[in-house]
C-alpha cells in the first residue's frame, strides 16, 4: 500500500512538474511571438496617414485586447501581420484560460493613428 501511495505521490509530482513546464513554455513562445511582432512592424515611416493602420493584440482573460499596435502599410506585409497577431491573440486566449488568469475587464478603444513627423504614431486630441 505505501509503494502504490509513493508511486502516486511521484506521478503527481511529475504531472505537476510537466504541467508547469507546459505553462513556463507557452510563457517563453508568447514573449518570443511578441518580440517578433514587434520587430515586423519597428519600421514606422510614412509620408501621410492614409498608410498608418492599428491592430488589436493580446488576449485579456476578460475579453478583448490589451492594447492596439501602430504600424505603417509601407513598411509591413499586412497580411502576415494579422496572422502573426492572430497566433499570438489565439495562443494568449487558450493560456488565460487553461491557468485561469483574470485581468481588469476594462476595453481598451482603438487607437486613432496619424502620420506625425514622417512617423505612424497614435494620434490623441488635445483639449
Amino acid at each position: 500500500m505505501k509503494r502504490i501511495l509513493a508511486l502516486g505521490g511521484l506521478l503527481l509530482v511529475l504531472v505537476s512538474c510537466e504541467k508547469e513546464k507546459i505553462y513556463r513554455d507557452d510563457s517563453e513562445r508568447l514573449r518570443g511571438m511578441e518580440q517578433e511582432i514587434l520587430a515586423f512592424i519597428q519600421d514606422k515611416a510614412c509620408q501621410n496617414e492614409r498608410v498608418c493602420g492599428s491592430i488589436a493584440f493580446g488576449s485579456k482573460p476578460c475579453g478583448g485586447p490589451w492594447k492596439y499596435l501602430v504600424y505603417s502599410l509601407k513598411a509591413a506585409d499586412v497580411a502576415r501581420l494579422e496572422e502573426k497577431v492572430q497566433s499570438y491573440n489565439e495562443l494568449e486566449k487558450e493560456v488565460n484560460t487553461r491557468e485561469g488568469k483574470i485581468s481588469d475587464c476594462v476595453q481598451v478603444t482603438p487607437v486613432t493613428v496619424d502620420c506625425i513627423d514622417g512617423q505612424c504614431l497614435p494620434y490623441t486630441v488635445k483639449d
